[in-house]
């Protein structure tokens, strides 16, 4: 840690001496955009999903404990590697994402082309995927929230909506001829060797990149906060309601960081908000996981490109969400109103979207929910711990993706005797009373806040 550390106190430094701090800030906000562009190809696992069923001869219940390691990877190890940028910078995830990303999908690409089908070699770097996509896309994230401040909602919408669209430029980069493979009957497939190879490439760049801009943030806090904000000593003594931000410009850790991180955790209302992200992200991730069978059980006469179309519509609904529900929520903010309608708004396109199957209803809904909780956490415990606050909600999509993706494989599988679509139903509603669940939870939290007079 102490030696990548150190690399980006040079880097910083060196670039200080001949770039204004204006132009550094600017120049980092827009390669934490570019990174988070091309961070998204886990969202295109759908997409691999015909592949390793009909080529390599994997079951939907296996696909989905891939999709569900690949989940794991990218959502429980987020509470420490949020407290890791909190500590040492964001540039620490940028390292640690090329590590991750690079061998694993150069591994893939050679399982693929040896026609490997062993779960848990498939498992593992998906694993190792997943945890490489949240080190690139936490890191560019708070790279963005912390250098803008006071402008939450759009420095928070602004890279997820670019990771979300990064959904939508790889569907469409993936239809190239380059990608594709004649397979029996003349069909055409995803060639998985020349995806990951491709992969493996495209994140040795970008990880090298992201971690020159994102140790712009590192070393001095007037970089990250306006100079005109009061400094408060590191060892002022909390209040028994004071979970909001304090500033230093001492040191990178925030200031009464650990005090304030464990009333977090002491903190009722975000295990009730925690639990509600559970039940409604959980089927998101799973329908978008599983579009490719779905699509394929459902509308059996369609083809690949009609999947394609879907991932694409799924991705464009969903970065437009983000832009919408970020501008919003800061617009709530500045008039002195809460985020929480708007969340619920989200949530009820989600029990729409799930209940009717429909692709702009659940895009909309996910895309937005990305966009809001963050918005909502920064807000109720301050953006200069929210790494570690955000970073410990998102244990709850990991726990919601691999149970209802395990759920649907079971579902998908079983129903091989020609009610497949009946069964789906059955997962549906499952799904949308879920989502139903979880807009109770979210009104529970808020009036707990009302309650502390606490804004959201």
């Amino acid at each position: 840690m102490k030696w990548v550390q150190n690399v980006s106190y040079q880097i910083k430094s060196f670039l200080s001496q001949h770039i204004s701090n204006t132009s550094l800030r600017v120049a980092a906000f827009a390669v934490a955009l570019c990174s988070c562009l091309v961070s998204g190809s886990i969202l295109l696992f759908t997409l691999f999903g015909p592949s390793f069923h009909d080529v390599l001869g994997l079951s939907y219940l296996e696909i989905n404990w891939i999709a569900s390691l690949s989940a794991g990877g990218m959502y429980l190890c987020l509470p420490a590697l949020g407290y890791l940028s909190d500590c040492y910078g964001p540039s620490i995830l940028s390292f640690l994402s090329v590590w991750f990303f690079v061998p694993s999908y150069a591994f893939n690409s050679y399982l693929v082309k040896s026609g490997c089908n062993k779960l848990a070699l498939y498992c593992c770097t998906f694993c190792l995927i997943g945890l490489a996509t949240s080190s690139l896309y936490f890191s560019s994230l708070l790279t963005c929230a912390k250098i803008f401040p006071k402008h939450k909602g759009l420095a928070i919408s602004l890279p997820v909506t670019c990771y979300g669209l990064s959904a939508l430029i790889g569907s469409q980069l993936l239809k190239l001829k380059y990608f594709r493979m004649i397979y029996q009957l003349n069909s055409e497939m995803l060639d998985l060797v020349k995806v990951f190879s491709f992969f493996a490439w495209l994140y040795l760049i970008i990880g090298v990149l992201s971690f020159i801009s994102s140790s712009i943030v590192l070393v001095e806090q007037d970089v990250i906060f306006d100079l005109e904000e009061t400094d408060v000593d590191d060892n002022t003594p909390l209040l028994n309601n004071d979970l909001t931000p304090q500033r230093s410009t001492r040191s990178i850790d925030p200031p009464n960081h650990k005090k304030r991180f464990k009333l977090f955790l002491k903190d009722l209302s975000s295990w009730v908000l925690l639990m509600s992200l559970v039940m409604n992200i959980g089927p998101m991730e799973s329908y978008q996981n599983n579009l490719s069978s779905i699509d394929a059980i459902l509308e059996p006469v369609k083809s690949e490109s009609s999947l394609s179309d879907k991932v694409s519509v799924l991705a464009t609904s969903s970065t437009i969400a983000r832009l919408v529900f970020g501008g919003l929520s800061d617009l709530l903010e500045v008039k002195g109103y809460s985020s929480i309608p708007l969340l619920i708004a989200t949530v009820l396109c989600g029990i729409g979207g799930q209940w009717f199957n429909n692709v702009v209803l659940n895009g909309i809904s996910y895309g937005g929910m990305f966009t809001i909780y963050p918005t909502i956490v920064a807000s109720v415990w301050g953006i200069d711990i929210m790494g570690s606050t955000w970073g410990s909600f998102m244990v709850a999509p990991a726990i919601g993706s691999i149970m209802f993706s395990l759920f649907y494989g079971k579902v998908a599988d079983a129903g091989q005797n020609g009610n497949d679509a009946e069964r789906l139903q059955v997962y549906f509603k499952t799904t949308s009373f879920s989502l139903l669940v979880s807009c109770i939870l979210v009104l529970t939290a808020y009036r707990i806040w009302r309650k502390r007079g606490q804004s959201c």
